[in-house]
């Protein structure tokens, strides 16, 4: 007999999984909860997008007490995303807000790494709502963002010292809807100039679904030890607060400046 896959997604998904054979994870714990449900067939787990792993913890629970469905639902991949690690090297503290996974450097070419998107939906771009049935592309972005700190943090400077990231321009275009559904994040250095007092990047960001590209995203960025670039912020910082004063202190006197 064979396995039927069902695919689990996270609960803000929920139109997305309306019609089709998908659930999202709220229901398939309430499934579970109960020892006799509607899963009276074998159904392998496929992981969206937005499950939440405090959810997926609950489910292989409940699995593991109504041993009635225990030839029925294979968890595999819940048990999985339950133990799963995701980037620690982006510069996130909430697990939760991390969208992309450990990053793998291909064997073929040293500057080309890969990872896989791993979205939970409670983190901070998912926290207002969600619209229509595909990703935001913010979401996307900002996975694009932690792809480019995360890899030149655990590749280039191995966590020697702290640094600091400063984004000098960054372009992303948008070819194709991106679904709740597995998806990847490779990553390219396109140029390197690294010195003892900073490091400078050109770097490629592509974010793919069912070999199908999504999002593609050019970006340059110098990263500097944060001790030195937070001196020249401190500065920056102390001469924008005498500006904004006197510009205060000049409307107050009716002064306009041409």
């Amino acid at each position: 007999m064979n396995c039927k896959k069902l695919l689990v997604v996270g609960d803000k998904f929920n139109e997305f999984a309306k019609g089709k054979d998908a659930l999202t994870i709220s229901q398939l714990e309430l499934l579970t909860q109960i020892p006799a449900n509607i899963l009276d067939k074998e159904h392998e787990i496929i992981i969206g997008q937005g499950v939440r792993k405090d959810f997926a913890e609950k489910v292989i629970s409940n699995q593991a007490k109504n041993t009635t469905n225990g030839n029925k639902l294979k968890i595999f991949s819940l048990e999985e995303l339950a133990n799963n690690k995701k980037n620690t090297h982006c510069h996130k503290k909430l697990e939760h807000n991390i969208l992309i996974g450990l990053a793998e450097q291909t064997e073929h070419n040293s500057d080309l790494f890969s990872m896989p998107l791993l979205i939970d939906e409670r983190c901070e771009l998912m926290a207002d709502h969600q619209s229509g049935q595909h990703i935001q592309g913010m979401l996307l972005v900002e996975a694009s963002r932690q792809a480019f700190i995360a890899v030149t943090e655990e590749f280039i400077y191995k966590q020697e010292t702290e640094r600091y990231y400063v984004i000098n321009s960054m372009a992303i275009n948008f070819s194709s809807f991106l679904f709740p559904l597995p998806a990847m994040v490779h990553f390219e250095y396109l140029e390197k100039d690294i010195n003892d007092r900073r490091g400078r990047f050109r770097a490629k960001v592509r974010v793919s679904q069912n070999q199908t590209l999504c999002a593609t995203m050019d970006v340059s960025f110098t990263v500097y030890p944060a001790g030195l670039i937070s001196e020249k912020e401190k500065s920056l910082a102390e001469a924008a607060i005498q500006v904004a004063i006197a510009e205060q202190q000049g409307a107050a006197h009716g002064v306009i400046h041409a």
